[in-house]
């Protein structure tokens, strides 16, 4: 058998998802777990099989706070059969009961009166526990159950319509919609208001619309419920009193994953705030004894504040200091507890993905929603010029920020091309160290090379949720370059996202460029070339293999494409990596020639450890 992929994004947040009649709440979860590959999810309040409408699903370490969203007041809309009654209260019982009807009037006035605090016996049909056992399960064994009133509140209870009984069906319904309090059975209401009318009742079809701050109409495969109307309850009655409704898990298409994938909503202090929770910024410093467990203080954390404070619980959600969810603690008898910890993720490196992973989907969904900022070039040799573009994208709060490049240089591309300023690991290392994120690396292939700008940014936009791209002032994409700043603006206006336009970098009275660059290193000019790289130009040298030609000289042959100076000596910091304690740096000298380079140093194990060969001007 094929080995199970094994899930490590785990992403954590918050997806509403709009269930669908004739599957479980549990058999739901699963279109969720395969659009967000994790099998860490939960919901927070249980819809029948018949049932269809909102279901707030927590994946990842949000799945703590399933026990608060669990507890928010709840709106339902519900048709109400009258004049039947089966054993479940729903349409997958036995009828067991028939009685005459009441009238709208009627059904208005049991409406009033079923509104604000309530004693109610839950359905013996029900998930509720008796001596270990299920009452569902005792019932439908033929024991008799016996369950306790429960106080419940409902908000609101409104008659939104009414069917009156015909020749045809003897039956009438009304279209009611409840808000209520966490506990509260809809099933249940509805059999207490037919008995207050002298009647009996079941439900014909439910639809939750509101849990707490989450409605329906956000929520992800939304479009793929239908109208609520009477009619439908009716059809969805004669369903299922006639099929046997097991649930079972479909497969999910394509559009219905991706539209899970949109709707995934990462856990920020403005949700947090939105649910009802107070919300924290744990500081820096204190970060190591917050993961420790150490004993909270208030001079740990600070406050964040609301324009419209929605906050009510003691409880507070706790962010990091790039907003990330690290956890919930809670203020009683003005003393800071520990409710749980999530420990931050600390990435060694940006990530990396090719143009096939962003095309087939693969971004991860936490970034999809908080949306990212994004530069694209070839960023070779990353110059002053492109830190004024790195720097604008790392500016834009609450973005990820991501930089598009290209692995493989083209001739012509750029006039002058002798060859790459820096390697690919060394542009990953320099885009760590500023904070990008990601980093999309293209082949720039020849069909790559043929793609129209409008459908390349199209991907950007649609599978990065790119909200703002920033480029120079002559920065072209799509086959040819056709695509300028003036089409990317209208198709950024378009489409909704942002376009910022980055000034050029003056060094020396010149635009600072790859090709000035290149042509300084070529002529040996140093000092030109830090000015512009902001840096000593370092040439790779973990590629190279070095063999010992005299006492303590060493050689290797030139493998890649990346460009050194003009034939001849200079005077080099060579910078060793010894793995265990970080860099030591040897100042010697390097004699470059058209296929070789030669260093002078102590050992043949001193070659091996060389990183980079630092130019010196």
């Amino acid at each position: 058998m094929p080995k199970k992929k094994k899930l490590t994004d785990n992403p954590s947040g918050i997806v509403p998802f709009a269930k669908q009649s004739g599957l479980t709440s549990f058999s739901s979860l699963w279109s969720i777990k395969h659009a967000l590959n994790t099998e860490k999810v939960g919901h927070t309040g249980t819809l029948d099989s018949f049932a269809d409408g909102l279901l707030v699903v927590l994946s990842g370490s949000l799945t703590h706070l399933v026990p608060h969203v669990t507890g928010f007041k709840k709106t339902y809309l519900a048709v109400v059969c009258f004049g039947t009654e089966t054993d479940t209260l729903d349409p997958c019982g036995i009828v067991t009961k028939n009685s005459c009807v009441p009238d709208r009037e009627a059904v208005e006035k049991a409406c009033e009166k079923f509104t604000g605090a309530l004693l109610q016996v839950p359905p013996v049909f029900s998930a509720i526990h008796v001596d270990g056992q299920r009452a569902s399960d005792m019932a439908r064994n033929g024991n008799a159950v016996a369950l306790e009133p429960r106080q419940i509140f409902v908000y609101s209870n409104t008659l939104l319509d009414f069917k009156e009984p015909t020749a045809v069906d003897k039956n009438a319904y009304a279209l009611i919609q409840i808000e209520c309090s966490k506990g509260t059975y809809i099933r249940a209401l509805a059999r207490d208001m037919a008995e207050f009318l002298g009647s009996c009742a079941h439900l014909s079809a439910l639809r939750r619309t509101q849990v707490g701050p989450f409605s329906l109409e956000e929520a992800a495969c939304y479009s793929l419920l239908p109208e609520f109307t009477i009619e439908n309850g009716i059809l969805n009655d004669k369903r299922f009193a006639c099929e046997s409704n097991k649930g079972d898990k479909e497969k999910d298409s394509a559009e219905k994953l991706q539209d899970i994938k949109n709707h995934f909503l990462v856990f920020t202090p403005e949700l947090a705030n939105r649910c009802g929770l107070k919300a924290d910024s744990l500081k820096k410093e204190h970060e190591k004894a917050y993961l420790n467990g150490r004993p909270l203080s208030g001079k740990m954390f600070s406050k964040i504040d609301f324009p419209e404070a929605e906050a009510q619980s003691d409880e507070i959600a706790v962010f990091y200091d790039d907003m990330t969810f690290a956890g919930m603690i809670k203020l009683a008898d003005k003393r800071l507890s520990y409710g749980f910890v999530v420990p931050c993720k600390k990435e060694v490196r940006c990530r990396v993905f090719s143009w096939t992973q962003l095309t087939e989907g693969q971004f991860p969904v936490e970034w999809l929603s908080r949306g990212t900022a994004i530069t694209v070039g070839s960023f070779d040799g990353i110059h002053a010029g492109h830190e004024s573009l790195l720097n604008c994208v790392l500016s834009k709060t609450g973005c990820v920020p991501g930089v598009v490049t290209f692995r493989n240089s083209v001739k012509g591309f750029e006039n002058g091309f002798e060859g790459d300023i820096s390697v690919l690991d060394q542009r990953l290392d320099l885009l760590t160290a500023k904070g990008i994120a990601f980093v999309v690396v293209i082949d720039f292939s020849d069909d790559f090379s043929r793609i129209e700008g409008s459908s390349f940014l199209e991907v950007l936009r649609k599978n990065c949720n790119m909200k703002w791209l920033v480029e120079g002032r002559d920065f072209r994409c799509g086959y040819k370059g056709a695509f300028d700043m003036n089409a990317i603006r209208e198709f950024a206006q378009e489409h909704s996202f942002a376009l910022e336009q980055v000034e050029d970098v003056i060094v020396d009275g010149l635009r600072v460029s790859s090709s000035r660059i290149r042509d300084a290193i070529l002529k040996a000019d140093f000092a030109s070339v830090q000015k512009m790289l902001l840096r000593p130009f370092s040439y790779d040298a973990r590629h190279l293999e070095w063999k010992e030609i005299q006492s303590e000289w060493f050689v290797a042959e030139r493998v890649s494409k990346q460009i050194l100076p003009s034939d001849g000596t200079y005077s080099v910091v060579a910078v060793l990596d010894d793995g265990v304690n970080g860099f030591n740096v040897i100042h010697t000298v390097c004699s470059v020639e058209k296929k070789t380079v030669k260093l002078q140093l102590p050992s043949l194990n001193t070659a091996e450890r060389v990183k980079t060969i630092n130019f010196n001007h």
